[in-house]
């Protein structure tokens, strides 16, 4: 009897371990796919104006006692709709109201500005 309940928990452990091993294997496919879909959106280069600009204290999610700042700016594109987007500190920093330029992203993801005024 022993040897069959041993020989049952040895199965249910390797079932197990191979659910998990296909769990990761199908995350890690997922993430790829996404990445790749995102590569193939087109690159825009478009005129814009900052709007606004705002940040949103976080906790880390590594540390939760560790606060994370987050830089948003809001652009008004020349056809008169408004995006906002995650920025680098840096590009943040460097941004003021009322500033022109040249908007450069792929997808949802801010490459650039390049300031003409």
């Amino acid at each position: 009897m022993n040897e069959a309940i041993r020989l049952g928990l040895t199965m249910m452990g390797g079932g197990l371990l191979a659910i998990v091993i296909l769990m990761l294997v199908a995350k890690i496919t997922s993430k790829v796919n996404i990445e790749e879909q995102e590569g193939k959106k087109p690159v825009y280069n478009i005129q814009a104006v900052v709007k606004g600009k705002r940040t949103l204290v976080e906790a880390d999610p590594e540390n939760p006692a560790v606060p994370v700042t987050k830089y948003f700016v809001t652009f008004h594109k020349r056809d008169g709709n408004r995006v906002e987007m995650l920025v680098p500190g840096e590009d943040y920093g460097l941004a003021a109201e009322g500033d022109e330029g040249i908007l450069v992203y792929q997808g949802d993801e801010f490459i650039v500005f390049k300031r003409t005024s």
